[in-house]
């Protein structure tokens, strides 16, 4: 194995790290780190680079298409004159250092990437995001779970984690820490379960548990969701693999757990949520639009469609933002404080009209089309595809610097080496040992 290979494969350890840990906070800092690093793989082996860049072409010129669509589309805005709301320059960015600089980087992994460093991938991406959550709750807390457990426990969750906050000097979006919690917390939980070393199968479920204790932490309604539809699809699948044995254990394993997970999680905030969706959901049929959950989302979408007469064929592009927070400021349901639609696709749809629209469901529908094509099923996808899909409909995943990244990263992941992750879930026999 030559040097150029080692270190590209520490750095893609390193990448997995810092996307459970410091990219979700400095995720524009992020894209130049990787921007460096595929030209200096370039400059290295540039021939390998675009022999690997061509094999994965179409999804890659996908994402350029619309990169053109779109500039030709700001140009006609400007040359027509008098724009409709007054344009927003920073997608440019957002489509040529996302959309495009993320496949490339992906498709450099063609020639060394292997089923076990895609498990090691996975642990250190699960270990940034415990480490990160673990600071976060102590500079929340100091050291009150020492002294006062039960009504630090409590705190954490009255507080919910300490919802949208600075962390490390950025701005960390409550939605998007759940989000990676869920995919971390499903991620481990796969990763005890095939693993076979005793001590790293014990340090996985201790990782999966305490990423489920930060994740109830956060009281988000879509993460959480996400996560018990893809953990339901994952024990399914699982259970299936397994003898009868191991069966009753897995079963007896699973009851352990959620019965722990109960008294350490506060019931009484999650039957407050509840409350809260009830109450919000009556106030929509009275047509009030009193709340701040449920309440907005649906009035976004309602005065979104409002105006789809402007939006349904091309798009507003650059004058997305400001035309959004127009109307919004127009509207009668209580909405003008917001500035965006909190849905991935329709955000997209309104932004670049149908081809935005394509884009998005291109993205997170190449990789199923792939395994189907394929015939080569990997669960571990499907999950976290479910748990991207689940969150992006309740907040603009796509279009925040700190989480675009890592999905992108992901979904390229999933498309293009899809067979690694079907291999790395693969149980050999019956034999295998909880």
């Amino acid at each position: 194995m030559n040097r150029m290979v080692k270190f590209q494969r520490y750095f893609f350890l390193l990448v997995a790290f810092l996307l459970g840990s410091l990219a979700p906070l400095y995720g524009n800092v992020f894209n130049f780190l990787l921007l460096v690093f595929v030209l200096v793989l370039l400059g290295v082996n540039r021939k390998e680079v675009m022999r690997n860049i061509r094999q994965e072409r179409v999804y890659i010129l996908v994402n350029v298409a619309f990169l053109i669509y779109f500039s030709l589309h700001t140009l006609i805005v400007l040359l027509k004159g008098d724009p409709i709301a007054p344009p927003s320059y920073g997608t440019f960015e957002v489509l040529i250092l996302n959309f495009i600089l993320v496949p490339i980087y992906v498709s450099t992994f063609r020639n060394w990437l292997t089923p076990e460093l895609l498990k090691q991938f996975l642990f250190y991406f699960c270990l940034g995001c415990l480490l990160l959550n673990v600071y976060i709750f102590f500079s929340l807390t100091g050291t009150n779970l020492f002294s006062a457990p039960l009504d630090t426990l409590n705190g954490i969750y009255n507080v919910r984690f300490g919802e949208n906050r600075v962390v490390l000097g950025s701005k960390f979006w409550l939605e998007v820490q759940a989000m990676i919690l869920a995919m971390a917390s499903l991620a481990s939980y796969l990763l005890a379960i095939k693993e076979r070393r005793p001590v790293m199968k014990m340090v996985c479920f201790m990782m999966f548990f305490l990423l489920l204790i930060f994740l109830s932490f956060t009281v988000t309604k879509s993460s959480i969701i996400g996560f018990l539809l893809g953990f339901l699809i994952l024990n399914v699948y699982l259970f299936r693999k397994f003898t009868l044995q191991m069966r009753f254990g897995f079963i007896a394993g699973l009851l352990v757990c959620a019965c722990a997970f109960t008294l350490l999680t506060d019931i009484a905030m999650y039957e407050k949520r509840i409350q809260e969706i009830e109450e919000e959901i009556q106030s929509v049929r009275s047509g009030e639009y009193k709340g701040a959950t449920i309440v907005p989302r649906v009035a976004f979408i309602r005065e979104s469609f409002r105006h789809v007469d402007e939006f349904s064929l091309w798009g507003l592009g650059v004058c997305t933002k400001h035309r959004i927070k127009a109307w919004y400021e127009a509207s009668e349901m209580n909405i003008a404080i917001y500035n965006n639609v909190n849905n991935a696709f329709l955000q997209y749809w309104i932004t670049g009209g149908i081809f935005g629209l394509g884009l998005v469901l291109f993205l997170f529908g190449a990789p199923v089309y792939r395994m189907i094509r394929k015939r080569n099923f990997s669960v571990l996808i499907f999950v976290i595809l479910i748990v991207f899909f689940v969150v992006s409909n309740t907040c603009v995943t796509l279009s925040w610097a700190n989480s675009r990244l890592l999905i992108l990263l992901f979904l390229a992941m999933f498309y293009f080496y899809g067979e690694m992750f079907a291999k790395l879930e693969c149980f050999p026999d019956k034999s295998t040992t909880l």
